[in-house]
This record gives C-alpha cells, structure tokens and sequence, in this order.
C-alpha cells in the first residue's frame, strides 16, 4: 500500500506545516514499530519511504474489519469482545516500547531533522482566557490542577511510551489473528495513559464518538493495565495510577475544550456520530464523574463543572450523547 501526500512534496521542506508533521510522524512512527520484535504486530509493516515524492510503503492489511463496524453494529458481546482486544493492544504497544525512546527520537532525526516531534502540553493561559469570557473566574487550585497535568504529561517517567494519541476506532483493523493499528500522524512518545484514557473520554479525537457502557471502560483500563504492568511496575500502585489516570482525562477535557469551545459557542456541528456540543457536554461531564471517583483535581473540576451547568444551560436542547449502538440496550 502506498501513502503519499495529496499536496505538493515540496511543502515538505516547511517544517511548522501541519502536513510535513503528519506525513514525517506517519513514517517514522510505522518504521519505529516495524523494527519492533514479531511477537506482537502492532502495525503494517513498513517497506520504504521517499522525501522527494512524499510518500511511504506499507503492508497492504488484508481482509481486516475495523474496530468501528463492532461498535455501530448491534452484536453487545462482539464489541465487547473488541475492545478489550483493543485494550490489550495499546497496552502491548506500550509496554513493548517503554525504555525505546531515545531510538525512536535517533530515527526521527535521521528522517525529518528539521521536524521537531509532537509534545503534549496544555496552554493555561488560553484556558484561563476562555473560561473568563463566559464569567468564569478560575481559582488558586485550578492553576495548581492544571500545572500538574502538565507536569505529568510532559514528564511521564516509567509511563514514557510510544502512544498512538489518536487511537479512534477506524484505526484499528482486525485480522482475524490480532489488531494493527494505522495512521501514526500523532504517534509520539508520550504518557501511556493518554492512549488508555480513550475509551472513558470516549475516543475524543474521532468522528466516532459514543459512550460506552462503565463497566465495559473498566474491563477495557484494567486489561490495558495488566499488560502495562510487565514493563511499568508503578502501574501496580492502585494511587498512583489513579493519579495518572485522572491527569491523563483532564488532558483530553481540555483537548476537546481547546479545539471545539469557541467555535461551538457559536454554533454546533455534526461531525460523524454526534455533534461537537455533545463531544464537550459529555467529556466535561466524563472528567467529573472521574474526578469524584478518584477524588483528585478538585479545583479542574470545580471549574468544569461550572463550565458544564453554564453549557447545558445555554444548550439546553442538546440531547446527550449516545451510547454506541452495540451497547444501546444496555444500562450506562
């Protein structure tokens, strides 16, 4: 299978294009995984790239079905099923590229020298400037939450791994003999529990975006953990991962309030399964929940849930976000 750019391969040479930094995270990302060992296929495989034409080849997956057709068909214990598979493959990923990263930075350089790799951060400031303009003050607590979900993300110690960050459910094929992930654009080294988080905050950079059952969200993060545990011990310390857990949803909440917020004061839009005021009623709301189970970020939380009542009051004709329909005739 090929993969090139549907624009002109000179613009690679703009390094702060957001094509160029797609296009060179795809490659090295599907070359990084394909020099992993062959006990666990986490991707196509990768066969060559060229500059100059702004392409790469990869193995062309046969006869795979996509994690999404389970999630938008009606079988409950199919996409069950699914995505606890697909739990254990991020969790395989993970824990297969925990202590590689200075390889993967090595191969980047070699590749795209001009291109610096994606790092995840949060811009308080924005945030702040945001939640001002609806007449939301934010508090002492609030900066310290935030602060330390940058601190977490940027500095992920023994979670350091090589994450997907957009681990949606059409980028997952199924073989019949295992998963493969596609579309490295936003794969990095990162916090491991940014990947693990998706499903609780219910795949929040996909046009598919449904709610999942609790219980099925907790089989998916503890099949995910008991594979991350063989290579990331501090996985086993109950509060310690509930910490990094609760950092890692507050990253996606404030994803999804970054990118979707302003624009959606102004007017909502349909992307895929739902709509984006749905997407932000429901991570807000999924944050919370989160934030009260494990009693962590009280002051993020405190100001989310400001946030929320202001929203459902300005949207109040907004229905909730469904559960996939895999899961529709169940309780959440």
């Amino acid at each position: 299978m090929i993969k090139q750019l549907r624009v002109n391969p000179h613009r690679l040479e703009d390094a702060n294009s957001w094509h160029t930094v797609r296009f060179f995270h795809d490659w090295v990302g599907a070359q990084f995984l394909s020099t992993l060992p062959d006990n666990f296929r986490h991707s196509p495989r990768f066969y060559g790239g060229d500059r100059n034409s702004g392409l790469i080849i990869l193995e062309d997956v046969q006869n795979a079905a996509r994690l999404v057709e389970s999630l938008l068909g009606n079988d409950y214990a199919q996409a069950e099923q699914a995505l606890l598979q697909y739990a254990e493959c991020l969790g395989q990923l993970h824990a297969q590229t925990i202590g590689k990263a200075a390889e993967f930075e090595e191969m980047f350089k070699a590749i795209a020298p001009n291109v610096k790799p994606i790092r995840d951060t949060v811009n308080i400031h924005k945030h702040q400037l945001m939640l001002e303009s609806l007449g939301i003050c934010t508090e002492n607590r609030w900066l310290h939450d935030l602060e330390a979900i940058n601190e977490t993300i940027n500095h992920p110690g023994e979670y350091l791994a090589y994450i997907h960050a957009d681990a949606c459910p059409d980028n997952v094929l199924d073989t019949g003999a295992g998963l493969r992930l596609i579309d490295f654009e936003t794969g990095h080294f990162g916090h491991a529990l940014i990947d693990a988080a998706y499903g609780r905050m219910m795949f929040p950079s996909c046009w598919c975006a449904n709610r999942l059952p609790h219980a099925v969200v907790q089989q998916m993060e503890d099949t995910h953990r008991a594979v991350l545990i063989q290579r990331c011990p501090v996985a086993a310390d109950d509060r310690r991962f509930e910490i990094a857990l609760v950092k890692a949803c507050g990253f996606w909440l404030l994803y999804t309030l970054t990118r979707h917020l302003e624009s959606a004061l102004r007017k909502d839009l349909n992307w895929g399964t739902s709509t984006i005021r749905q997407r932000i009623l429901a991570r807000l709301e999924a944050f919370i929940t989160t934030s009260q189970e494990f009693n962590q970020l009280p002051g993020l939380r405190n100001t989310s849930s400001q946030l929320l009542d202001l929203l459902r009051h300005r949207w109040s004709d907004v229905p909730d976000l469904p559960l996939y329909p895999a899961f529709q005739d169940l309780p959440v």
